[in-house]
């Protein structure tokens, strides 16, 4: 019985959990940082993606600060899975980090598009690729909360 004042007030498992927590934050800062595009990017990758005509004519090799390419931007930017199978069939790859360490498959993911997950799978996104923190597109939807891509992805992993 004895000294039952000098125990630690936190358990073993207290601590675990505040460091898991802190680890999401951390992840969950990384993802939205690259989500932020500036206001005039913004409107012009929604014009592009809502028109035929201007995703015919843009710059396949356009990048932007973070490093996001036209395959993030498509999860980011309201594109279809038409669009993703487009630029996926014009040598973008769905296997290139931003700077931040995620992959357009994690965007997608952690944006809740299971259609933009299901077109990056189908046109042969590695559903393994770990991005930063060594966490796959899986895991990314599983923090975000996201089951209905979960599940898909799931599925995939069995097949």
């Amino acid at each position: 019985m004895g000294n039952y004042k000098s125990r630690p007030t936190q358990t073993c498992t207290d601590e675990w959990k505040k460091k898991v927590s802190e680890s999401y934050a951390i992840i969950i800062e990384r993802l939205e940082d690259d989500l932020q595009i500036k206001e005039k990017e913004l409107a012009e990758l929604k014009h592009v993606f809502s028109s035929d005509e201007a995703f015919c004519k843009v710059n396949l090799n356009y990048r932007t600060e973070n490093g996001l390419s036209l395959l993030h931007l498509c999860c980011i930017c309201g594109g279809n899975k038409s669009h993703i199978r487009t630029l996926m069939l014009k040598g973008l790859r769905p296997s290139r980090l931003t700077r931040n360490g995620f992959t357009a498959l994690h965007l997608a993911a952690y944006k809740d598009n299971a259609e933009l997950v299901t077109a990056l799978l189908h046109g042969g996104a590695d559903i393994q690729q770990v991005g930063y923190g060594a966490l796959t597109a899986l895991h990314i939807a599983t923090i975000a909360g996201h089951h209905e891509v979960c599940f898909y992805s799931c599925v995939q992993e069995m097949i």
